[in-house]
C-alpha cells in the first residue's frame, strides 16, 4: 500500500513539474522572440535616427547595425508556435489564425534585411537610404497586421 501511495504522489508531483517546464518553455519562448525582436528594435531605431538626420549619418555603423539586423532577422520566428498563443505577450489573436503569413512575412524580412546589409556594406548612402525605407515597411506591415500595440 506504501508503495503504490508513494508512486501516485510521486506521479501527480513530476507530473505537475511537466506541466510547470511545459509551461515555463512556452513563457521562455515568448520571452525569446521579445528579445529578438527587441535586439532589431534597438538596431533599426539608430539606423532610422541616421536617415531621418537626428543623428551624423554614418555608413560603417550604419553598415555595422544592419549586418546585425540580418542575423536577429531569421531567429524569433521559430519561437512563434501555436502552443504560446495564450501566453501574455503583445501578438493579436489574428496571428494564430493566419500563422503561414506571418512566417511569410518574417522571411520577407530576413530577405529585407540581408539587402540592406549588403546594399550598406556597398557605401553608397543614397541606396541605404533607400533600402532602410523598404525595409521599414516590411517591418510595419507586419507590425500592423500583428502586433496590439498597432490596434
Amino acid at each position: 500500500m506504501h508503495k503504490r501511495t508513494f508512486t501516485l504522489v510521486a506521479a501527480a508531483l513530476l507530473g505537475g513539474q511537466v506541466a510547470a517546464h511545459a509551461e515555463s518553455k512556452q513563457e521562455d519562448a515568448v520571452e525569446y522572440r521579445q528579445g529578438m525582436m527587441m535586439g532589431m528594435a534597438w538596431n533599426f531605431g539608430e539606423m532610422g535616427a541616421m536617415v531621418k538626420g537626428k543623428v551624423p549619418f554614418d555608413q560603417a555603423r550604419f553598415a555595422f547595425l544592419a549586418g546585425r539586423m540580418a542575423t536577429l532577422a531569421p531567429m524569433p520566428v521559430e519561437a512563434f508556435t501555436p502552443d504560446t498563443a495564450d501566453v501574455k505577450s503583445e501578438v493579436k489573436p489574428e496571428l494564430w489564425k493566419h500563422l503561414d503569413d506571418f512566417k511569410k512575412r518574417m522571411k520577407d524580412l530576413e530577405d529585407a534585411t540581408a539587402k540592406l546589409a549588403t546594399v550598406a556594406k556597398a557605401g553608397d548612402e543614397g541606396a541605404t537610404k533607400e533600402q532602410f525605407g523598404a525595409t521599414a515597411k516590411v517591418c510595419k506591415g507586419c507590425h500592423d497586421e500583428y502586433h496590439k500595440k498597432h490596434e
